[in-house]
């Protein structure tokens, strides 16, 4: 991801620079305003246009940010397409062309959805578009790692952590911020934390970073790379960190707390009213510019960057000229320190050697005061919002701010711009936008404050910056990865106390109005995401009144254990489901309220991925005894791992709308006669809930475990033993291991587990890890402190339970006679 950010950002620079040389050439040598901008939209509309046809023509998911559609997956949905390689090429222009052509967009939602596909595809060393490209122009090989070399991680849950590791990488090299990106990942997308998935998260983000630090500073000097200073430029930063001083320029009084709260209040009632207006904007394109409309959304998407080009011209055209700060000031307004231009997304001086201080239509004397927001990149003008002057000593009083009224109109432009450019046809995120809203009028609250406080001196990049965190919470609802992702990306690191206080309190008032901005897409598109049930109280209610029985479906369609490929081809035919019961009583499964036993369970790809390689089938009169399940399985590890490789699903899955019919119109009628042995390849061991349980039981369940569906069993299930916290302990459960080992029924190379830590054995005080105690808690496990049968004793016990076996059932005969 360090790379894909580092060539987007590349790419993303030259583009800019070609548009904004060109306007200023033209101005310079013809001025007026038609001839500056036609050329203006040439670049601006051109640049959207491309982006939007990329994104209609070729990957319909890689429109918008797809932070929505990363958040579903992450919940356990399965979206078609979502994590292609077509969908990651797609997505990485259309951004960069999108931020080029100045639509209101930032590139952070989108990575987060590349750094999701990334992450996907390093799990499954592989990648199906590459294969079907191959297949399309004559080669049969696929484009999928041996499992000598990769594929450790093809399976369901370690392909969803890796494309959580992924979005983490991802939104880290898009702010260049590892620790915040790794937290908006945990808060947003990961359903289940775990501490394998935190610190894999947390080396992929440092990687990411130092991958793209490195690549930036080689490419400004590749021949001082050894003497070059890193970890001095920040993404949202002006100046680099040796020359804007942050601790004289981010501070805050303790009266002043309460504005920041008061900040928090205005960024979530404008953050809902922004939620609350893209819902009938959303509608409307939903009626009139349908996603199944390629040109009315290419259309739309044209309009918009019109729109939105022809606001932004008028703005900088109208500006009033104001003169140049003196030569003193104006050397500390251009000191950046180390060449930021990679960050910025523009480089380039004007022709008086000025990068801050636009001259456009004034003379050499004079500035465009408008022309430094609106005719820079969007990210650009939140950097120079926020960090603009710092460089000026504390004893100077500038000579030039950004004038409230300039802020103000920004603000409405782009409040405005956001609404519009949220949702279309091309790969738009929502970060720096918000960034951006809020830290205009967070500045302007801090001139209200400076106003009437005269006699205090007022950090106005204080205000700025936690303007710009609170409305990036008030519209997304995240807290500690926005405040962590701004301080990073600002270097405000004093300001974490009102940054969170602001940011706290935008989410509390946002939701008091509405839901944040991807929830309520996840909404709208219908997506059955099961969000954290603990933060709403009115749905734990309303699970905790209803059991599972109340909600279960009783007709199922289940496959028999060993079954005819016919049969079995009649029923992937007859219905959509996407996995089927295993059980020898198939009319009862089908049967309304009438239970029955649950061999095991199998999926529609599975089955598919048998019939397409013909494994499991075998020839079979109906009457003789099966073989044993045990027999289809093959002996040598070769051939399991060839046998594996075949059944796998990732990273080559099997598409069911387009494959299945192939896959059953090859099979021949001497295969349709045959049995398949669906034994060794089922999951014999479901997930299973009473039906009495809550449903708030199953929520969490499949919440937390991602699952698809689970099994509904009896209200008073059959009873045959019971487990502890103990018995599942790393050392009990090596020991059983061993135990098994001797009995020969695993290898002994299968049993060696290379010993523990060897560490000694200190008890709590009112522990004490006695036999006996298993007596206090009814006897139901044996404890370490007891020693563990022999496989003599064993084997007795079976005899003598055997034996007992045989006396109660010849007594049972004997009392029915």
């Amino acid at each position: 991801m360090g790379m894909l950010a580092f060539l987007v950002d590349i790419v993303l620079q030259r583009l800019n620079s070609f548009k904004y040389t060109a306007v200023k050439t033209v101005v310079a040598n013809h001025g007026g305003f038609w001839a500056p901008y036609m050329v203006w939209l040439v670049f601006t509309m051109g640049y959207s246009a491309m982006s939007a046809f990329l994104v209609t023509s070729f990957a319909p998911l890689g429109a918008g940010s797809g932070i929505p559609e990363i958040k579903t997956y992450l919940n356990g949905v399965h979206i078609k397409g979502l994590l292609g390689l077509k969908t990651l090429v797609v997505k990485m222009f259309s951004v960069t062309l999108s931020m080029a052509g100045g639509l209101i967009a930032g590139k952070e939602g989108p990575f987060i959805h590349a750094g999701g596909i990334v992450g996907g595809g390093i799990a499954g060393m592989g990648s199906r578009t590459i294969t079907d490209l191959l297949h399309k122009y004559g080669y049969k090989r696929k484009a999928k790692a041996s499992r000598k070399y990769g594929g450790y991680f093809r399976n369901d849950a370690d392909h969803r952590d890796y494309v959580g590791i992924g979005t983490a990488a991802g939104v880290s090299c898009s702010f260049a911020a590892p620790i915040g990106g790794l937290l908006l990942s945990i808060e947003e997308g990961a359903s289940f934390y775990s501490t394998s998935l935190f610190w894999r998260g947390f080396l992929a983000t440092c990687t990411g970073v130092c991958t793209l630090h490195f690549l930036a500073q080689f490419h400004e000097r590749p021949s001082e790379i050894m003497d070059a200073r890193f970890g001095i430029r920040r993404d949202l930063g002006l100046y680099d960190d040796n020359i804007a001083l942050y601790g004289s320029k981010f501070w805050y009084y303790i009266w002043e707390l309460p504005i920041y709260v008061f900040i928090g209040c205005i960024a979530g009632a404008l953050g809902g009213w922004f939620i609350k207006l893209n819902i009938h904007f959303t509608s409307f394109r939903a009626k009139y510019i349908p996603a199944s409309n390629r040109w009315r959304r290419f259309g739309e998407v044209v309009f918009v960057a019109w729109l939105v080009a022809t606001t932004w011209f008028i703005a900088t055209y109208s500006s009033p000229c104001q003169n140049l700060p003196s030569k003193e000031q104006l050397s500390y307004y251009e000191n950046s320190g180390e060449d930021q231009d990679i960050y910025a997304g523009v480089s380039g001086f004007d022709s008086r050697g000025l990068k801050f201080f636009p001259q456009l239509w004034c003379n050499s004397t004079q500035f465009n005061p408008h022309g430094q927001l609106f005719f820079n990149p969007l990210v650009q003008s939140m950097r120079m919002i926020v960090h603009f002057g710092e460089t000026l000593p504390e004893s100077i009083t500038p000579e030039h701010i950004i004038s409230s009224s300039l802020l103000l109109l920004w603000a409405v432009t782009i409040f405005c711009g956001m609404l519009f450019c949220f949702g279309i046809g091309a790969a738009t995120g929502l970060f720096i936008p918000s960034l951006a809203l809020g830290a205009a009028w967070g500045r302007i609250v801090g001139m209200l404050v400076r106003h009437m406080v005269g006699h205090h001196a007022i950090s106005l990049p204080a205000y700025a910056a936690v303007g710009a965190a609170a409305q990036l919470g008030g519209v997304t609802r995240m807290t500690l990865s926005i405040t962590v992702l701004v301080m990073e990306g600002t270097g405000a690191l004093q300001l974490v106390v009102p940054m969170m206080l602001a940011v706290f309190v935008a989410k509390i008032v946002g939701d008091s109005v509405s839901m944040g901005v991807y929830d309520l897409h996840i909404k709208i598109r219908g997506a059955p995401v099961l969000l954290e049930a603990a933060l709403e109280s009115h749905q734990r209610m309303v699970s905790d009144k209803l059991s599972v029985g109340e909600l279960m479906t009783t007709q199922m369609t289940a496959l028999e254990p060993v079954m005819l490929v016919s049969k079995l081809e009649g029923v992937l035919r007859r219905c959509a489901h996407q996995a089927f019961p295993i059980t020898t009583e198939v009319d009862k499964a089908f049967a309304a309220n009438e239970s029955f036993p649950l061999h095991g369970v199998i999926k529609r790809t599975q089955v598919l991925r048998m019939l397409k390689h013909r494994i499991g089938l075998l020839t079979h009169d109906g009457m003789s005894a099966l073989p044993p399940a045990k027999t289809r399985i093959p002996k040598s590890q070769e051939e399991r791992i060839e046998l594996l490789d075949k059944l796998e699903q990732f990273p080559l899955k099997i598409r069911v709308k387009e494959e299945q019919e192939g896959i059953l119109r090859d099979l021949t009628d001497e295969e349709r006669h045959m049995y398949i042995d669906l034994r060794p390849f089922m999951q014999r061991t479901p997930f299973l809930v009473h039906a009495n349980a809550s449903l708030s039981r199953a929520y969490r369940l499949f919440r937390t475990m991602g699952l698809h569906h689970v099994f509904v069993g009896p209200p008073k299930p059959m009873v045959m033993g019971v487990i502890t916290r103990k018995d599942v302990t790393e050392e009990n459960a090596e020991l059983a291991l061993g135990v098994k080992a001797n009995k020969g029924l695993i290898p002994p190379a299968a049993a060696a587990t290379g010993g523990g830590k060897d560490v000694p054995f200190f008890p709590y005080a009112p522990y004490q890890p006695q036999a006996d105690m298993s007596v206090a808690v009814g006897g139901f496990s044996r404890h370490h402190s007891e020693q563990l049968p022999t496989v003599e004793e064993d084997e007795q016990e079976e005899e003598e339970q055997e034996l007992e076996d045989n006396e109660r059932a010849s007594l049972m005969s004997t009392t029915k006679v």
